[in-house]
């Protein structure tokens, strides 16, 4: 394993620490039914798969560690952004 500057641990961290936004939503919102759910575990695993990927890039090519970062940062609050606006359309529904 290679050293990791600040900043990278920094990116590591931080992506951790939000690895728990998308399920604390799910569950904040408490339950929905169906097909509305399905979609929305899809998002949450997607944004974890996301954010995933960009943490293994961070660790694995020091060239390649911003860009994944800001492309795993930007990955992740768009599932985020998505994922709010599924389930306000499904509390107005």
């Amino acid at each position: 394993m290679r050293d990791l500057t600040l900043l990278e641990t920094g990116f590591l961290a931080g992506g951790l620490a939000l690895c728990l936004v998308l399920p604390l939503l799910m569950s904040i919102r408490g339950p929905l039914g169906g097909a509305t759910r399905e979609s929305c575990m899809r998002i949450v695993w997607t944004g974890q798969a996301i954010l995933t990927g960009a943490g293994i890039s961070v660790l694995a090519s020091s060239p390649l560690a911003p860009f994944a970062a800001a492309l795993g940062l930007m990955g992740y609050m768009g599932c985020v952004l998505v994922l709010l606006r599924r389930l306000r359309n499904a509390e107005t529904a």
